[in-house]
């Protein structure tokens, strides 16, 4: 059986669709592909590949699904690329699909991979996690919106002596709204319907992590840090796993965005602001931890040092 040489395939997605350019080898030139990202185009994709191809793609969450079920349906190997960190990519001038898909091609058939900013492809217990941790985020953020919402109809009305701290609980919250006069308690109590059902999907999601994180090794290992609960412990794991692909702690610290900017030349260095890379959600988390440890009032390392 006559051997299939290696092409180099690149794949720009959208939402609804999908450009690719194949190179073949030797040559720059190559065939493109258009599709549905429906099934049916989908598989018509599959078929035009085969399992001697490297496909590139951009890293994002319909990236990495589509990866795994390149490797399961074609058996080729699949490079998620951080389009960020490719100044070939978000630097240029003309930005369309099909131009995104020839540069993926292009750079993995020129450049070795240890060059390139390879993204590790999540499982599907990370993904399922990480989407926990991104649901908790953005359900927190909209009860801070609609807290806030409500704490703006006492200030409107003129009752200044209400602060954020008087409506931190349902309980208080409740009692406080007793002295709107109108339709500013009509407002109120819409709002305070809006929240408890915020507040209740809160619960749900925290539930949700909590067992899945019930019975494993590592997580009880973090759980025992001061100022690391539930949250924090997940979103670690979403994101992070088990540590095995970074060499030590500092390339953790700059996967989460967490390292200081360095600015260096001559005689002058100094440190600037977090390079605030990587997971938004997580390293909100981190910091909230870091200040629980530091400011409770038990004694630990960390507030030690």
């Amino acid at each position: 059986m006559k051997d299939v040489e290696r092409r180099f395939v690149g794949i720009d997605l959208a939402k609804r669709s999908y450009v690719a350019k194949v190179l073949q080898p030797g040559t720059d030139k190559g065939r493109i592909l258009k599709g549905s990202t429906s099934p049916e185009g989908l598989k018509k994709l599959y078929h035009s590949l085969n399992s001697q191809d490297r496909v590139s793609l951009e890293a994002c969450a319909q990236g990495f699904w589509l990866a795994r079920r390149l490797i399961e349906t074609v058996g080729c190997e699949v490079v998620v690329l951080n389009a960020g960190d490719l100044a070939i990519i978000y630097r240029s001038t003309k930005k369309t699909d099909l131009n995104d898909a020839e540069k993926l091609a292009w750079i993995i058939k020129r450049l070795p991979l240890k060059e390139l900013p390879v993204v590790a492809l999540p499982t599907e217990e990370e993904e399922s996690r990480r989407s926990m941790v991104s649901e908790l985020h953005f359900e927190k953020r909209l009860r801070t919106m609609q807290i806030n919402r409500l704490h703006s109809i006492f200030t409107r009305v003129g009752q200044t002596e209400i602060r954020k701290k008087h409506l931190a609980t349902i309980e208080a919250r409740k009692e406080s709204i007793q002295s709107l006069p109108g339709r500013a308690h009509r407002e109120a109590l819409r709002l305070l319907e809006v929240i408890c059902l915020i507040e209740n999907h809160i619960q749900l999601i925290e539930e949700e992590m909590a067992v899945s994180l019930s019975g494993e090794e590592l997580a009880e290992h973090l759980l025992s840090m001061p100022g690391v609960g539930v949250q924090t412990a997940m979103a670690f794991l979403a994101h992070v796993g088990d540590g095995s692909r970074f060499s030590k702690g500092r390339q953790v610290s700059n996967y989460v965005g967490m390292t200081p900017r360095i600015y260096s030349s001559g005689e002058t260095e100094r440190m600037g602001h977090i390079s605030k890379h990587g997971c938004l959600a997580l390293r909100s988390i981190i910091v909230q931890s870091a200040w629980s440890a530091v400011h409770t009032r038990r004694s630990n390392v960390f507030k030690t040092k």
